[in-house]
């Protein structure tokens, strides 16, 4: 028997990431991301044996970023590859993506939708709140891929993970990029203890996530804390402490570089092309992950530091923490509506259905057998 026959036997598994003792490592991510659409693939599988179609993802661009085109076709691409749906939906004006949003919302066809951001920026609504912001409220929670929307928001911060509680069947969705990195974080090594309940796996580490937007920094902010770590959230005004639920503003001596030194792990998401991070604040074993589109720290000084695990981007993940929310949200919501038959099996049980009589029961014919006779006995009688 080979050692990987024995470690299989007793449940161990081989580490994806390796961390080296004499410098740091540089991680794809796209290893981390395999395991996850391997699984949406046999899934797909499975179900299409049954007649099933697979999910159908909507994808809505309205805007010229070139970030945001290049993820809509990432996700096209990794869709086709692993038999999901895609259908791209491009407009010409971002004012017209809220009716389109509705349409997808309402269209029984349709099990998931994203919008690629951003369309208004910070560009006020009549509902009061930012127009991007408005949007993401208006998806449906039921297609809600991202898992933006104020019910899937409110239950993060609310460290709530059921929308069913107590049957706890349905699970809550969590937005794609920074569920990104905590699947990441959990292949790191000294990350993630798989050995404690839920909710104290990172227990006694401190994180600095160096951004607070509501699409990645905070959320992931919050679901770190959620799993029992100590996170410091930097942005360009101020520090914030995200610890057991809680969220308080730190105290004048605490700066982004203590808070880095002092860090087991160390997001950075600065969208800004000439934004580094200082090395010198980085510790020996620390793991530092991006997940701006930006480079936010010198590679080359970085894997210089002993036990370093870098991972310089997210994006595969992503897309796979995308597709993995889309199956989610079909076998919550959509799988036994009867709009996720083939079409041709659709079609065959529409050929196949007995023609019914006109009446729907012996009892509603007898009775308007029975009306008919007194109407016409009536007429007579008047003649």
């Amino acid at each position: 028997m080979t050692s990987k026959e024995t470690k299989a036997e007793l449940g161990v598994t081989t580490p994806l990431i390796v961390a080296s003792e004499t410098s740091g490592i540089k991680v794809n991510s796209s290893i981390i991301a395999k395991s996850f659409r391997d699984e949406i693939k046999a899934k797909i599988q499975s179900w299409k044996e049954q007649g099933i179609d697979a999910p159908l993802l909507v994808g809505l661009l309205a805007n010229k970023d070139p970030s945001a085109k290049k993820y809509a076709e990432w996700t096209g691409k990794a869709c086709k590859a692993d038999g999901l749906r895609y259908e791209l939906r491009e407009l010409e004006n971002p004012i017209d993506v809220e009716n389109a949003l509705i349409d997808a919302n309402d269209d029984p066809r349709v099990h998931g939708i994203i919008v690629y951001y951003p369309m208004f920026g910070q560009e006020e609504s009549f509902s009061g709140t930012s127009q991007d912001d408005y949007l993401r409220d208006t998806v449906s929670y039921k297609c809600d891929v991202e898992g933006l929307c104020h019910l899937y928001r409110t239950s993060l911060y609310r460290n709530k993970r059921y929308l069913d509680p107590p049957r706890n069947f349905q699970k809550c969705v969590l937005p794609c990029t920074a569920l990104s990195v905590v699947k990441i974080l959990e292949q790191c090594p000294g990350c993630y203890d798989k050995s404690r309940p839920i909710g104290r796996k990172m227990e006694n580490k401190i994180i600095t996530v160096i951004n607070r937007s509501e699409i990645v920094g905070r959320p992931l902010a919050a679901m770190l804390s959620n799993d029992g770590a100590k996170v410091y959230s930097v942005d360009i005004n101020s520090i914030h402490i995200f610890n057991n639920g809680k969220l308080s503003t730190s105290i004048e001596t605490v700066t982004p570089e203590s808070c880095v030194k002092e860090s087991d792990v160390v997001i950075t998401g600065v969208p800004v092309k000439d934004y580094r991070l200082p090395t010198k604040w980085i510790q020996p074993n620390t793991t530092v992950v991006n997940v701006s589109s930006f480079k936010n720290v010198d590679e080359t000084e970085l894997l210089k530091i002993p036990g370093v695990v870098y991972v310089p981007m997210v994006g595969k993940v992503t897309v796979a923490m995308l597709e993995r929310n889309l199956m989610r949200l079909f076998e919550q919501f959509h799988l036994n509506s009867g709009s996720n038959t083939s079409t041709e099996e659709r079609t065959s049980s529409s050929e196949e259905q007995p023609k019914q009589p006109w009446y729907g029961s012996p009892i509603q014919l007898y009775t308007a057998l029975t009306v008919t006779s007194i109407l016409i006995w009536e007429l007579m009688k008047k003649k």
